[in-house]
C-alpha cells in the first residue's frame, strides 16, 4: 500500500524529532532494538511503524509535551487517505509536511492565484536530495510587477528554493484565471509510488488528499485550464 500523507508526515516528524534530540540513526536504532535500516524505512515512509514502535522512539529520545502528543496522534490512524495540518504558511508543521511530499515526488504542479506558491518559499529541504521538476503557475496579481521576467521575479521573491530545482514558470493573467473559476491554490504531487497527492493551503491549515489512478482527479480540469490560459495569454520560462 502506498504511503498516505499522514504516513509521510509521520516519518518526517520522527526524523526531525530524532535530529533535534541529537540522536544518530544507528544510536537510536540500537536503543529501541531495531535495525538501522528499519528505522530509516520508517522515517522515509517506506514502511509504517506501529503505535508501539512510535511510542518507543519518542520515549527513547525523551520527546514530551506537544511534540509527543502530535506525533502519537499521527501514528494512530496512518491508513487514512487525507490529513489536515494546522498552522499558518511558513510554520514548522506546514513546512515539514510539504517537504515530506516534495522529497518523495516525481513531478509537481503548483498554482496560486494570489501569491507565490507556498512550496517555492521553502528552503531546500535536505542537502544532496534531488528534488522533482516543478511546474509553477502564478498570477500576475501575485507578482505585482508586469515588467520583470517570470524567472527573475519568482527567483527574487522565492529565494533559495527557486534555485534548487528544475522549474517551468508560467505567469497567468489574473483576470482571465479568476473569470475561469481558478481561484483555489493547490499543489499536485505525482508520487513515485504511483498515486497523486493534492495539497490545498489555507490561512490557518493545509489539507492533503490522496488521488488514485482509478478515481482520477477533480484538479485535472483546473490544471489543463490554467495551462491553456498560460499558453494563450501568459509568459513562460524554464530554469534550472
Amino acid at each position: 500500500m502506498p504511503p498516505t500523507p499522514r504516513t509521510r508526515i509521520l516519518g518526517a516528524s520522527l526524523r526531525n524529532a530524532r535530529i533535534e534530540a541529537n540522536f544518530g540513526l544507528r544510536e537510536l536504532a540500537r536503543r529501541i532494538g531495531v535495525a538501522p535500516a528499519m528505522l530509516s524505512s520508517w522515517e522515509q515512509a517506506r514502511r509504517t511503524p506501529s503505535l508501539a514502535d512510535v511510542a518507543g522512539i519518542l520515549g527513547a529520545i525523551g520527546a514530551v509535551g506537544e511534540v509527543r502528543r502530535d506525533i502519537l496522534r499521527m501514528a494512530n490512524g496512518t491508513a487514512e487517505g487525507c490529513w489536515v495540518v494546522r498552522g499558518t504558511p511558513g510554520s514548522p508543521t506546514r513546512t515539514m509536511a510539504l517537504t515530506a511530499h516534495d522529497v518523495g515526488a516525481q513531478s509537481i504542479i503548483a498554482w496560486d492565484p494570489f501569491d507565490i506558491p507556498e512550496l517555492l518559499q521553502i528552503s531546500r529541504p535536505y542537502r544532496g536530495t534531488q528534488l522533482a521538476p516543478l511546474e509553477v503557475f502564478v498570477s500576475d496579481h501575485a507578482l505585482r510587477d508586469g515588467t520583470a521576467s517570470p524567472n527573475t521575479t519568482l527567483r527574487s521573491r522565492a529565494g533559495i528554493a527557486a534555485r534548487s530545482r528544475s522549474l517551468a514558470l508560467h505567469v497567468v493573467p489574473a483576470d482571465l484565471a479568476w473569470q475561469a473559476g481558478l481561484t483555489t491554490a493547490f499543489d499536485r504531487y505525482s508520487m513515485a509510488t504511483g498515486e497523486s497527492v493534492v495539497y490545498c493551503g489555507q490561512r490557518r491549515l493545509g489539507i492533503f488528499t490522496v488521488e488514485t489512478r482509478e478515481t482520477g482527479s477533480p484538479f485535472d480540469v483546473d490544471v489543463e485550464l490554467v495551462r491553456q490560459i498560460a499558453a494563450s495569454h501568459g509568459r513562460s520560462s524554464t530554469a534550472c
